[in-house]
């Protein structure tokens, strides 16, 4: 039907679509659709860089954000692979699910605790009690009050009864009440609430606006202890393939974050593309948020371990600490570290 020449130039015209194809970039081909549950706060920076400067869609990715409040109320939604990734904290609530069977796969770091000179968290003390020296050791916190944050079977347990052990107190013997970050700070400044275990930005504006003081940074309290991380749905999981790629862009966007706020390079850049996207406008609010972030994307697992076997001690985790290493899955970030290299 078709003269020889004909075929011919036919065939040559594939070959040559078939290279093209082949030496496009990752975002000119077809993309693959992913849910990433997020929270919209501050301490999603990283992931924020890795967004807006395109590391997904480099990766071959069309990300669709979902909004979340916390990563609890994100498990179902991974369990059932609603979503593919999301982060959240190691929380009682989250080994109570994993001892039910619910399946997901915590793969990465997210934030952690800083060895050293990390106030990222700190207990914070109302900044007219340590003026007049009515709060100077933490024995003299005894029957003060002091917000653990929004709830309990959280990292705030852990962290105050690991710092009140030291001066052989107990949550007996403090009033504790359970408030959220804003709410805490304004309780200090009405002065119904004496302490909190606090966050950044809001350490930083306590102070700037002499409401509180950091007593004690978190890093003298429980340092390595991970704070959120970061989790894929099974079925993603599966996807060894994609599921690297999205580690790779992910590690781009944490060491974006490091090089920016501890190397101080491209700082002021990446600090006003973070304005644009968070709440967060002030600046100078965001030079003293240094979120730890394993630039290897590794967990502490040990740590994830004792935070369940606490929250068991103390009834807020039922049945047994849960086989943690069922659930962690640490090939991605290591491979991902292979194409990207050590840090």
């Amino acid at each position: 039907m078709f003269g020889e020449e004909f075929v011919k130039k036919l065939a040559f015209a594939g070959a040559v679509v078939a290279v093209f194809i082949a030496v496009l970039p990752a975002w000119a081909q077809t993309k693959m659709p992913l849910k990433l549950g997020v929270s919209g706060r501050p301490d999603q920076a990283a992931l924020e860089l890795a967004l807006r400067r395109g590391y997904f869609e480099q990766e071959g990715f069309d990300i669709q954000t979902v909004q979340g409040t916390t990563g609890m109320e994100m498990l179902p939604s991974l369990a059932s692979n609603q979503l593919q990734v999301a982060s959240g904290s190691p929380n009682a609530a989250l080994f109570n699910a994993l001892n039910r069977g619910i399946e997901i796969r915590i793969v990465a770091d997210f934030a952690h605790i800083g060895e050293t000179d990390d106030r990222t968290v700190a207990l914070v003390v109302r900044a007219d009690l340590l003026d007049s020296g009515a709060v100077k050791t933490i024995a003299d916190l005894k029957g003060r009050s002091l917000s653990y944050g929004p709830g309990s079977g959280q990292i705030t347990d852990v962290f105050f009864a690991k710092l009140l052990a030291r001066a052989n107190l107990g949550k007996k013997d403090i009033e504790p009440r359970f408030l959220t970050f804003a709410d805490s700070l304004a309780a200090m400044g009405n002065k119904s609430l004496d302490g909190a275990f606090m966050v950044e930005p809001l350490v930083t504006m306590a102070e700037a606006r002499n409401i509180a003081r950091v007593m004690i940074p978190g890093s003298q309290v429980a340092p390595g202890a991970e704070l959120s991380v970061v989790y894929y749905s099974p079925e993603f999981a599966k996807n060894k393939d994609a599921a690297t790629k999205f580690m790779v862009a992910f590690l781009k966007g944490v060491r974006d974050y490091h090089d920016a706020f501890f190397l101080g390079k491209d700082k002021d850049a990446t600090i006003q593309l973070l304005i644009q996207h968070f709440p967060v406008k002030d600046p100078a609010l965001w030079v003293t948020s240094k979120q730890h972030i394993d630039l290897n994307g590794r967990m502490n697992v040990a740590d994830l371990r004792a935070q369940a076997e606490y929250y068991r001690s103390e009834g807020l985790v039922t049945g047994p600490v849960p086989d943690i290493e069922k659930f962690v899955d640490t090939s991605f970030a290591e491979a991902a570290v292979k194409l990207l290299g050590q840090r």
